[in-house]
Order: C-alpha cells, then sequence, then structure tokens
C-alpha cells in the first residue's frame, strides 16, 4: 500500500474530511507509520503509538511547532510575521517542562473546576435563549453549535457579549494556520497575523481593566479566568506579559470552534444513529456518555503534532530528530484494539480511554467545560424538540476542507 498516494487521492477526491475512517482502518493495519509530503510529516494511526506520543513529552516536544510551519514560508513572508513568530513561542500549548509545568500551574490556580462548572448555569441559560429564537426548520451549526461555545469562553475570559463576533472573527483566522496539517499557506499566515494583532490589543486591555480594579481593590478573582491570572501576580509567580497574552488568546481559539464541531459531528451521529436520541429522551443519565462518545466516534480535532526531540522508532520504522509527528486522534479512537465495533456510535460504550481532548501533561485543560456545555445544550434539545431530526441525509451533509480541524458547514435539522 502506497499510504501517502492513497493519502493523497482522499485530499483530492474529498473522502478525506466526509469519510476518513475507511482509511484510517486500512493505514492502521498496513503501514501504520508512514512520512506524508502531502501532510509534511509523520503521519501515526494506532491508538498505543499515539497515546504513546501524546504521554512522552520527554522524547516529543510542543514547543516550536508553529515556527516549524512558519519556516516553510519564504524570508519575505517571515518578515511579516513577527507576532505570530512571538506568539507562538510562548504560551501553554507552545512550551516544554519546566516552562509548561509552571505555566500550566498558574493557569490552573485561575481556571478551576469550581469556575467550570460555575459555567454550568451560564452554558443552560446561554443555551435557553438562543433556542428562544429558533423554531422549524434551522442550522444548528450557525444558531447553536457556535454561539454557545463562543458565549461561554467568552464570559470565562471576561468579554462582553457585544465582543464576540470579533472573538469568532480572530479565532476562525488563527485556526486557518493549521488547515493543511503540516503546511502552511502564506495568504493564511498574513491574514493571522493581522487578526493576532487585533486579538492581542482586545486581550491586552481587558488585562489592564482588571489590573486597575485590582489596584483599587475591587477586583474578584473567581469572575472569570483573567482576573484570576491577574490576581495572581501579586504573589510572585505570574505570567509574563507574553505569556499572559498568549495564553488567553489560546484559551479562547482553541475552545471555541473545537467545541462548535465537537457538537455538530457529534449530534449528527447521535440523530443518524437509530434508536440513539429515543435512547437519551428514555434516560437522560445517559448524556455524560453520550458527549463522551460523540468525543470519542468523531471528535473535532482529529490529530495532534509533535516535533521529535531525538531520533525515535516508532513500529520499528525511524523518524529523525527536529521532524514533524502527526499522531492521528481520530484513528486512534477508531482502533478495533482498544474499542469493540468502534465503528458504531454506541451511548453504553466505556469511551473513557478516547484521546479526543489529549493525554499527558498537554491534556486540553478545557474538556469539563466542553463537556459541560455539550451535556446543557443537549439536556435541553431533548426536553424542547423530542421529535427532532436531520432536515437532510447524513450523506449529504458537507464537511470543512480542513486537516486539523473536523466539521461540517451546516447541520440542517427540524425541530419538533
Amino acid at each position: 500500500m502506497d499510504a501517502d498516494a492513497a493519502l493523497a487521492s482522499a485530499l483530492n477526491d474529498g473522502s478525506y474530511f466526509s469519510q476518513p475512517f475507511p482509511l484510517f482502518a486500512d493505514l492502521r493495519r498496513n503501514v501504520p507509520v508512514f512520512y506524508s509530503q502531502v501532510l509534511g510529516g509523520w503521519v501515526v494511526t494506532r491508538y498505543s503509538d499515539v497515546s504513546e506520543i501524546l504521554h512522552n513529552h520527554e522524547d516529543y516536544s510542543s514547543k516550536g511547532r508553529v515556527l516549524h510551519l512558519i519556516n516553510q514560508l519564504d524570508d519575505d513572508v517571515r518578515e511579516k510575521l513577527p507576532l505570530l513568530q512571538m506568539h507562538f513561542a510562548t504560551g501553554l500549548a507552545h512550551s516544554d517542562a519546566p516552562e509548561h509545568k509552571r505555566l500550566r500551574g498558574l493557569l490552573a490556580q485561575a481556571f478551576t473546576p469550581r469556575i467550570s462548572e460555575n459555567m454550568r448555569p451560564v452554558s443552560s441559560q446561554i443555551v435557553s435563549q438562543l433556542l428562544d429564537q429558533l423554531d422549524g426548520e434551522v442550522e444548528l451549526i450557525a444558531d447553536l453549535f457556535t454561539p454557545v461555545p463562543a458565549l461561554v469562553v467568552g464570559k470565562l475570559l471576561g468579554s462582553e457579549e457585544s465582543d464576540i463576533p470579533d472573538l469568532i472573527r480572530w479565532a476562525h483566522a488563527i485556526n486557518g494556520l493549521y488547515e493543511k496539517g503540516g503546511r502552511i499557506s502564506a495568504e493564511k499566515a498574513l491574514h493571522a497575523e493581522a487578526m493576532l494583532e487585533e486579538m492581542r490589543i482586545f486581550v491586552m486591555r481587558l488585562t489592564s481593566a482588571r489590573r486597575e480594579l485590582r489596584d483599587q481593590g475591587q477586583l474578584d478573582p473567581h469572575s472569570d479566568i483573567l482576573s484570576g491570572l491577574v490576581n495572581a501576580e501579586l504573589s510572585g509567580d505570574s505570567l509574563t506579559e507574553s505569556e499572559l497574552v498568549s495564553t488567553a488568546v489560546t484559551l479562547f481559539v482553541a475552545g471555541h470552534e473545537t467545541t462548535t464541531h465537537l457538537l455538530g459531528n457529534g449530534f449528527r451521529a447521535l440523530l443518524a444513529t437509530p434508536g440513539a436520541f429515543d435512547e437519551i429522551k428514555a434516560d437522560a443519565d445517559l448524556i455524560p456518555q453520550a458527549v463522551d462518545e460523540m468525543a470519542r466516534f468523531d471528535g473535532s480535532v482529529p490529530r495532534s503534532w509533535r516535533i521529535t526531540k531525538r531520533e525515535m522508532e516508532i513500529a520499528g520504522v525511524k523518524i529523525p530528530a527536529g521532524d514533524l509527528v502527526l499522531p492521528i486522534l481520530a484513528s486512534a479512537n477508531r482502533d478495533e484494539s482498544i474499542f469493540e465495533d468502534p465503528d458504531r456510535f454506541d451511548l453504553h460504550r466505556d469511551a473513557r480511554k478516547h484521546l479526543a481532548f489529549g493525554r499527558g501533561v498537554h491534556v486540553c485543560l478545557g474538556a469539563p467545560l466542553a463537556r459541560i456545555e455539550g451535556q446543557e445544550i443537549i439536556k435541553e434539545l431533548v426536553r424542547r424538540y423530542p421529535n427532532i431530526s436531520l432536515a437532510k441525509k447524513s450523506e449529504d451533509l458537507e464537511w470543512r476542507r480542513d486537516i486539523a480541524l473536523r466539521g461540517l458547514l451546516a447541520l440542517p435539522v427540524k425541530l419538533a
């Protein structure tokens, strides 16, 4: 099997985006590790190897991943990207130990389980307000699954509702850097640079306002994440300005579109699986399991990425130091050696081993919040619309042509 040729063919005909799982199954069986010229990195598809890469931060680095992409560009383009290069040189998602441990520890003090759980009634209220405006045939991606996580994460960061359209626009531009996998588009990079500049100015304005409140003794450190981070500065061990802005930007960018498409992909699977929605109607206790099965079955982040710190060997294949490795989470989550009948959407499955939120030191900090949002949305949809159905055949739905973010362009449903 010429793995890269098969991958290129699937990308060209669009099947990689609409239905990549048969290809992943073939790769797991026949070529579980190979270098892809198309994606610009080593593709890894088996659960055991993917899990090892995610856990092994000693040999696989998260630092310098975006710079690895930017360095592919011509010198005259790179010179126009100073903010991207500075922004992605630091921050939680782009660091290794011991820097990462310090940053995550500081962020964990601000992004506490209490703050996440405090978002449950906020999520519920947002969902109800949005659904009050909907009736008949609606498009769930635009009408519900995009605004809910944007509004929730916006509140978590302490922004105003009027800021949300800008936050969505900025996040979409920055996520566009990764749509080609291990390659990068000069046009998308230049656009992301401009949008990142706007977003950083916005975050610095929010931060300054919180410092003023803190200095006046009027800051509630538990009101939002930025307030918690600003308050932590008093202890002496705080984020630098660059780290704080980078982390705040990353939290919104990572917590918005990924949750949108986790909900879209998962709800499509729920409605397309005979009897699944009826099971949830009969037993609301299945809702938390349903969200994790959604993440396993068709998560929104199909691949992770790391840089090898030294020469590594995976499944007998030697990978040089400094190369990009692309562990395919979507393939690992359908690995038949871990999940029985993996291509079946099963509400009763123990899906806790799934890798949709990552693993190891870089496991998604916002996973509890994404679960809460998913649970509140499903609960309210079940309560209001017990006969909701897809308005289009599942196989006729269109998917984003994006290697790093899997999602539907639209999810039309009939509310009933």
